[in-house]
């Protein structure tokens, strides 16, 4: 008797495997068979299909209830598609328009003022495996030749690996040898990431005025703008993508301003500052009890050309060039990681407890830097345990000056009053008052009510329409650049 395999689970988007899909597939059958499902589908339509919507309730000045939903703006991919895909779009505004100009009421002089993509990266704690990218061509993973031959660490293990890794190598990112990896290091830059990078911006700053005292030029008639955007390497430890921007002091010079120190000048300085700062902080395992938190030696500098180069590769794969790089570029890369986050290491948006720790499905190297956390809060590092989750990182992943460019807040009250337009002009929003997002109603008291669909399958039907839509108009992009670049090809007769 021969026994039938197990026939595979259906995988459904945004479920996890520990959940039964025939129960989910229920609730979707339910769903949209009911009675009030074209209600439900057109107030989901109105928040983007948001996979956790936020429900708020609230009574007009007639005593009549009403009730809107608004988006949760989750920048996690893997919690809220819409919203991640949503909050990229516009990260890729707010980088433009500052690097660019030309729009959310940036000038387009903007774009002929010094400016520069800096790369801040962590110092090395140890030998792990790595993609072996470089210039498209892929080689292995740490080359003995390159390595100094067969060498081991002190542990017996093998410090060369011939292995050829993919991007979705698990091995990526882990360190050849555990043992020899320096957890303490990494978790203490991490955890002062923060405050290093403070004490770069002020270090930037004295340097500018220094040298622009050295040319005879009043050093408050120039003041740095930036953006800054931070990104989790695959070794588990964050990085930084910052644009720096030279821009008048008084803005009524925005139109006749001219800059004396150029984008080249001003990456020489960037350079100097980045490798001169650093920050001495309480080390509980070292014997002197101090360390040293420094940039690591890979410090990327790259000015930014008001027009696109020909050939077209990301920041990091073109570093090797020396060439410059366009702000729709740079914009376009940064949008692209900042909705990363550390679902991939299997860690969710969730607080941890140290309890938790031996049980989460995740790799070694990421426990150890989790136990690491809780020993340094054991040993007195004040505060870190509360950021478990965020494997010690404090910062926020995306900040910048405040004249630098538009805001998030201004990006979503012109979308809402381009909304409030579209939905005027059509009679079907006019005859549906439950797709209305709450716009105009002043005299509503809004009470926070629940966040999210009542079930799994109406969370499964959101995300697959956000997937969808989303899929739509990147191949809708797709096409259009098509179209542009063979125009551009064109060759009229003549």
């Amino acid at each position: 008797m021969v026994n039938n395999p197990t026939p595979p689970q259906l995988a459904l988007p945004g479920i996890p495997d520990t959940v039964d899909t025939a129960t989910v597939i229920d609730e979707m059958v339910r769903r949209a068979a009911s009675m009030g499902y074209e209600s439900w589908w057109r107030r989901a339509e109105s928040v983007g299909f948001c996979a956790h919507p936020i429900q708020l309730v609230g009574a007009d000045e007639y005593g009549r209830q009403r009730v809107v939903w608004t988006r949760c703006n989750n920048r996690r991919a893997h919690i809220c598609p819409s919203c991640s895909d949503l909050y990229a779009r516009d990260t890729w505004q707010l980088v433009h328009a500052g690097a660019a100009g030309g729009h959310h009421d940036m000038p387009i002089t903007v774009a002929d003022r010094p400016q520069v993509f800096l790369t801040l990266t962590a110092p090395s704690f140890g030998p792990v495996h790595t993609t072996g990218d470089s210039a498209h061509k892929q080689r292995v993973c740490r080359d003995h030749h390159r390595t100094g031959g067969y060498q081991r660490c002190r542990h017996g293990k093998p410090l060369w690996c011939s292995t050829v890794h993919d991007d979705d190598d698990d091995q990526v990112g882990q360190p050849l040898c555990a043992e020899c990896y320096d957890y303490v290091g990494h978790v203490l830059f991490t955890w002062h990431l923060p405050e290093l990078w403070r004490r770069f911006t002020i270090a930037l700053r004295r340097a500018l005025r220094k040298n622009l005292k050295a040319v005879g030029v009043d050093p408050d008639w120039i003041r740095v703008s930036f953006l800054k955007v931070v990104e989790l390497q695959a070794r588990a430890i964050p990085h930084i993508h910052t644009l720096i921007r030279l821009d008048p002091h008084d803005d009524s010079q925005q139109s006749d301003w001219e800059s004396p120190v150029g984008a080249t000048e001003l990456a020489a300085i960037i350079q100097h500052a980045a490798r001169s700062v650093s920050l001495t902080v309480n080390d509980p395992c070292a014997d002197d009890g101090v360390r040293v938190i420094l940039f690591g030696g890979q410090i990327d500098t790259r000015p930014i050309t008001p027009t696109d180069p020909v050939k077209k590769v990301s920041p990091e794969q073109d570093s090797s060039t020396g060439r410059s790089l366009s702000g729709r570029r740079v914009a376009r890369y940064l949008a692209k990681y900042v909705t990363k986050s550390l679902a991939d290491l299997g860690i969710s948006a969730r607080r941890l407890s140290t309890e938790a720790i031996p049980d989460l499905d995740v790799s070694e190297h990421v426990r150890a830097i989790l136990t690491t956390i809780s020993d340094l809060a054991d040993r007195g590092l004040s505060g870190v345990r509360r950021w478990l989750h965020t494997l010690g990182f404090r910062g926020h992943i995306t900040s910048k000056s405040r004249r630098y460019s538009t805001t998030m807040t201004a990006l979503r009250q012109h979308r809402a009053t381009w909304t409030r337009e579209q939905n005027a002009k059509n009679t079907a929003h006019q005859h549906n008052p439950v797709t209305q997002d709450g716009d105009g109603d002043e005299l509503v008291a809004w009470e926070f009510d629940r966040a999210g669909h009542t079930s799994l399958g109406e969370r499964t039907l959101t995300i697959t329409a956000a997937l969808h839509r989303i899929q739509q108009r990147r191949t809708a992009c797709e096409a259009l650049q098509n179209q542009r670049r063979d125009m551009q090809g064109e060759v009229p007769d003549g």
